[in-house]
């Protein structure tokens, strides 16, 4: 499994529930309406619109080519996330809670439960998180990511990339189970472990540095108070990630960087990643940031 949880050169974008008790509320400051990704070659492309129904994000649409490739359309219990639909692709995501917590996802494909992500808690704060895969449908490729609005980009992709990995090894033959564990420092996530026991034993640990600036997606599913991990769930922007990984005894390690300009309110406007491992370096292209007037 080398580097099979290298991090995506193509960034998601984390979805934000802040300003609440509860999990799954969302109310951000500052509202992106607009992501465009230059490529290396300097070719800048439209590559999100985020329509908004008053305070409530209603729908992302994704573009490739121009024109609209799938789109992410939110079902919500009052002000609080239900549901996440991609109906071109027949996937979609429930979201369950506890009182103020999420409790449990289950992702659907074709109308197969796919995976269930369970989320434990010690003194207010994420502890661990489980994801079993249930075996049905998994020959198929998802579209869907429903992490990318709990972690954020950064550790969703290292997850989904995981989750790719483990499936295919599978070849859907039989259920399997990740468990990840946080650590924290500081009032954030100073470290995830991702462990998979199946087809031999593999583990990966994600080391964080954050920045002091703004973080536009701070607040997913987490009361803002406990300023959880990076992305969506961290009060500031993730700039450097440390990686190990161990499978089967081998050992390998790689950093990525997070380069990011500011506005005069010291939100991000821009990010570029710079991935460095086994003697190589990469640099991928800009993603930049319109926000709501």
């Amino acid at each position: 499994m080398k580097k099979t949880l290298t991090i995506l050169a193509i960034a998601c974008i984390a979805f934000i529930f802040a300003g609440c008790q509860k999990d799954g509320v969302y109310n951000p400051s500052k509202k992106i309406s607009k992501i465009y990704y230059t490529t290396t070659s300097g070719n800048k492309l439209l590559d999100q619109i985020w329509t908004w129904n008053g305070k409530l994000l209603d729908r992302i649409d994704f573009y490739s080519g121009g024109t609209v490739s799938h789109s992410y359309n939110f079902t919500y219990d009052g002000n609080r996330l239900t549901r996440m639909n991609d109906y071109k692709h027949n996937e979609y995501v429930e979201y369950k809670y506890d009182g103020n917590h999420l409790s449990e996802t289950n992702v659907f494909s074709g109308g197969n439960l796919r995976y269930i992500y369970k989320f434990s808690y010690k003194s207010g704060k994420l502890e661990s998180m489980t994801l079993t895969s249930t075996s049905k449908g998994s020959d198929k490729k998802m579209e869907i990511n429903p992490l990318t609005f709990m972690f954020g980009p950064e550790i969703s992709q290292c997850i989904e990339k995981a989750e790719k990995t483990h499936s295919a090894k599978n070849n859907g033959k039989s259920a399997y189970i990740e468990t990840y564990k946080f650590t924290w420092e500081k009032g954030e996530i100073s470290k995830l472990v991702i462990s998979y026991q199946g087809d031999g034993y593999a583990e990966v640990t994600f080391r964080y540095t954050y920045d002091k600036k703004n973080n536009p997606f701070f607040g997913s599913f987490i009361s803002p108070e406990y300023m959880l991990l990076d992305g969506c769930l961290c009060k500031h922007n993730v700039t450097k990630i440390d990686y190990t990984e161990m499978e089967d005894g081998d050992i390998e390690t790689w950093t990525s960087t997070y380069d990011y300009s500011y506005n005069k309110n010291n939100y991000p406007i821009s990010k570029r990643e710079t991935e460095m491992g086994g003697g190589q370096s990469y640099t991928g292209g800009l993603y930049e940031y319109e926000y709501l007037n």
